[in-house]
């Protein structure tokens, strides 16, 4: 990477990066410019010079190679008295000081990797981007290391595992998991369009719905209520596994006869199996006999799972959601009881 442009780019952050490590204002812009200049080839030949220059950083201010060694006990020194003083002359720290100093790891799920990385700097969190060899379109986020919901230094660097295209065989499914991520991306972040019908017949928990216009952004009425909403709701809790978001699986067959105990619909006037696409938040309960990990009645885990089926065109003319804790339980009230139920299908 040019030096001048990162510096260009860079440069301010990393100033404020330096007096937050306790470095004094009038001195933090010489301190970054010097580590810059001691990291110049590294930085040179670096894909993500952040990786080189924060870590350098961070050595100068508090130790180790430091040029000025009395600087880490000034540090020391001035810290302990700034924080006397303030205890004594105003009270408790300003929390948007305490904020500055600290993130929170955004939900990722959904976006791509370039888009994690935006998500990530809009909140003022470092990242890098770590590839996943699989056979999914490339570039699709599969958590972060911390997970999301995690509190963060605004000098750590967040890691985000994305796909990234393997060098072995893969089905030829490929249509239909380019497709089945673009589904999620388009409810999720509204950052892609799926090739649609221009009449979608949505079903929720096994039962008929009504339609969603395929013309639509999903944040419109018809697509929010009965999809959007819960399954945004359920993809962006923080999960407890090492990513931090659920597991997407996609796959392509005869779906089984019953997802989380409900009957798997059967829709006409579509072409062949659908795309499944499973989001496993938790470790699912025993099964149903399908081999589906989906779960046989209340009471026992299923995980949500969106069905994609295709007309003879290719477009989506008919998804069916079904949503974790809806088993037996038919339509979810956010359906039945908004001022469109008239429409619903029976």
């Amino acid at each position: 990477m040019d030096l001048q442009d990162y510096r260009a780019a860079r440069h301010r952050t990393l100033v404020e990066m330096a007096t937050e490590l306790g470095v004094p204002a009038d001195r933090a812009a010489a301190v970054v410019d010097r580590v810059i200049e001691d990291q110049r080839r590294r930085i040179v030949r670096s894909a993500d010079p952040d990786q080189v220059v924060v870590p350098a950083l961070r050595e100068e201010v508090l130790g180790g190679r430091s040029r000025f060694p009395s600087l880490a006990i000034f540090v020391l020194v001035a810290a302990v008295a700034a924080a006397f003083a303030v205890t004594i002359l105003t009270g408790p720290p300003d929390p948007e000081t305490v904020e500055r100093r600290a993130a929170t790891v955004p939900a990722l799920v959904g976006l791509t990797s370039a888009e994690a990385v935006s998500a990530l700097g809009r909140a003022g969190i470092l990242s890098r981007v770590d590839p996943a060899p699989q056979c999914d379109p490339a570039g699709q986020v599969l958590g972060s290391v911390p997970p999301s919901g995690d509190t963060v230094r605004l000098d750590e660097v967040v890691v985000v595992i994305a796909t990234a295209t393997p060098s072995w065989s893969c089905p030829a499914d490929a249509a239909g998991r380019v497709q089945a991520w673009a589904f999620l991306r388009f409810l999720v972040s509204g950052s892609a369009r799926p090739h649609l019908a221009p009449e979608v017949r949505l079903y929720v928990d096994g039962n008929a719905a009504g339609t969603a216009d395929g013309t639509h952004s999903a944040t419109s009425p018809d697509w929010r209520w009965r999809v959007r909403d819960p399954v945004v709701a359920h993809a962006v809790r923080p999960v407890a596994n090492d990513l931090g978001q659920p597991v997407v699986s996609i796959t392509s067959g005869p779906p089984p006869p019953t997802t989380c105990g409900l009957p798997t619909p059967s829709p006409s006037g579509v072409a062949g199996a659908p795309t499944r696409v499973v989001l496993t938040s938790s470790g699912a309960g025993p099964g149903d006999g399908s081999g589906d990990g989906q779960g046989d009645g209340p009471g026992l885990e299923c995980q949500l799972t969106i069905d994609l089926f295709k007309d003879d065109g290719g477009a989506i003319a008919v998804v069916s959601v079904t949503v974790p804790g809806g088993s037996g339980l038919g339509p979810p009230p956010w359906v039945r009881t908004r001022d469109d139920r008239d429409a619903l299908d029976d």
